[in-house]
C-alpha cells in the first residue's frame, strides 16, 4: 500500500476498504496521507469512530495531527455510512468545507472526502467522492 499512487477516488477506496470491516455497525473516519506526488505514505489512519446514526465528533485537530505525523503533503478523508446510504449529510458537507479550509491554511492539499456505502462481495464498496460531486 505504501508508495502506491492514488490517481482516482476508486484507488483511495480500495486502500480504505482494506482496513474497514465488511460488517459496519458504526461510522469510521480515516485519513489517507499522501506525499506531494500523490503516493501513499501510510495505510489509512483511523481518526474517529462514531455510532450507527453518525459520527458524533470528527476533531479536525486529530485529522491534521495524523496527517502531519505521517509527513503528508496532501490528504484524503474517507468515512463509511453503515446504512449504505451514500447521500452526504449536512454534517458531512460542513466537515468537508471545514477540513478544506483548515488544510489550505496549514499548507496541506485536501484532495477529497469519500463516503463509502454498503459492501457487496462481488463489487466491494459503493462510494461517492465529494470532490467529484461538489464540483
Amino acid at each position: 500500500m505504501q508508495n502506491q499512487k492514488v490517481e482516482t477516488a476508486a484507488d483511495a477506496v480500495s486502500m480504505v476498504r482494506a482496513v474497514l470491516p465488511k460488517v459496519q455497525k458504526e461510522e469510521w473516519v480515516f485519513v489517507l496521507p499522501l506525499n506531494a506526488n500523490g503516493n501513499v505514505l501510510a495505510k489509512p489512519i483511523l481518526v474517529s469512530v462514531g455510532c450507527k446514526d453518525g459520527t458524533t465528533t470528527v476533531d479536525p485537530k486529530e485529522v491534521f495531527k495524523a496527517a502531519f505525523k505521517a509527513g503528508a503533503d496532501a490528504i484524503i478523508v474517507a468515512h463509511n455510512h453503515p446504512s449504505g446510504n451514500l447521500t452526504p449529510s449536512k454534517a458531512d458537507l460542513r466537515l468537508t468545507e471545514e477540513l478544506k479550509s483548515r488544510a489550505e491554511w496549514l499548507g496541506l492539499e485536501f484532495i477529497d472526502h469519500i463516503i463509502l456505502g454498503s459492501f457487496d462481495s462481488a463489487k466491494g464498496f459503493d462510494f461517492v467522492s465529494l470532490a467529484e460531486t461538489l464540483t
